[in-house]
């Protein structure tokens, strides 16, 4: 799903708004990731420095840690991909 993960490259990261970001995969693609291509409609926006925190502190670690956000990692992916395809989606009759 590259068109998909480009999109979510062009988003900034939900913590700290920087750019450019790396797709988070929130549920695990396991090495290398081949042919699991729904486990991308899981991403999420974070830079570098919040990716990396994000695996090594987890998913609710994460959002504990940046608590004062109001952080919902699960919702934001739904609406990430919600936005995707009422933006994209739609214009090409899918």
């Amino acid at each position: 799903m590259k068109p998909y993960l480009d999109y979510i490259r062009s988003k900034p990261c939900l913590i700290c708004g920087q750019s450019p970001c790396d797709p988070d995969h929130l549920e695990a693609r396991g090495m290398g990731g081949a042919g699991d291509e729904m486990k991308d409609y899981s991403c999420v926006p974070l830079c570098r420095s919040h990716h990396m925190e994000r695996h090594s502190f987890g998913i609710d670690g994460l959002q504990k840690r940046y608590s004062h956000l109001k952080l919902n990692l699960w919702k934001d992916a739904f609406r990430l991909y919600r936005d995707y395809k009422e933006k994209f989606c739609r214009k090409i009759g899918q």
